[in-house]
């Protein structure tokens, strides 16, 4: 299938079955992470369009939920960010069409000040956004985003998306080296968006960079005791 996939063990949210808006490889994404699984290759673009039919994702799930009963969450990720999706919102209604399973998202953040992608990841049950930076000149370190991408935009669009968001609203922070240093300052961010679930994680997947260990991570876990919060750590199986 070119758009579902799985189910996976996420350590999130338990058996996770995977939708793929994207679907182009290597990948189409507004952000380069440093600890991207997917490589450094593929298309650096802010601008939405339509990769994958609704029609297409509707066919694919129907046979999926048929083979795979049980699951616990239907989620958006794949091959770079699922909100350049222009049809995301078609996407989602064509999902909730078809069962009552959670819906979820996994984003990077970058496009929430844009009122249109705000309206369209509403639709989800739950929406897990991304924070990997205090300040501007780390956001550029870590997430090389698109030359349109502005930080304070990405800190706006969490705060409105979080703001006007009824359901389940998660961030997640992945450590890498390159920004530990602001863990603290992070933190703040954090306590000002008040998420309803905060995830520490760290790039345990091949990448191009070194995964914090268990001991550094514990240590900046501290930075973050207020939150209901998981460590990747915690988990023995994870995605």
């Amino acid at each position: 299938m070119r758009s579902v996939y799985g189910p996976v063990r996420s350590w999130r949210f338990g058996r996770s079955l995977g939708i793929d808006p994207i679907g182009i490889e290597p990948k189409i994404c507004s952000f380069n992470c440093l600890y991207c699984q997917l490589g450094t290759k593929g298309i650096l673009t802010s601008k939405r369009s339509e990769f994958v039919s609704s029609e297409v994702v509707k066919e694919e799930l129907e046979l999926a939920l048929a083979k795979f009963p049980g699951i616990d969450i239907i989620t958006f990720s794949g091959t770079g960010e699922p909100t350049l999706a222009s049809n995301f919102g078609e996407l989602v209604d064509k999902v909730r069409s078809l069962t009552t399973v959670r819906i979820g998202v996994l984003t990077n953040s970058s496009l929430l000040s844009n009122s249109d992608v705000r309206h369209d990841v509403m639709k989800a049950d739950v929406i897990v956004a991304k924070l990997d930076a205090a300040t501007e000149s780390t956001f550029f370190a870590v997430n090389h985003p698109h030359e349109d991408i502005e930080f304070a935009d990405v800190i706006h669009g969490i705060e409105m998306t979080r703001k006007e968001f009824d359901g389940s609203f998660q961030l997640e922070v992945m450590f890498v080296k390159e920004n530990v240093h602001e863990a603290s300052r992070i933190a703040e961010i954090c306590k000002r968006i008040n998420p309803d679930i905060l995830y520490l994680n760290t790039p345990l997947r091949p990448c191009a960079k070194q995964p914090l260990g268990k001991r550094e991570m514990k240590k900046l876990r501290k930075y973050f005791e207020e939150f209901t919060a998981k460590m990747v750590y915690d988990e023995d199986r994870r995605s």
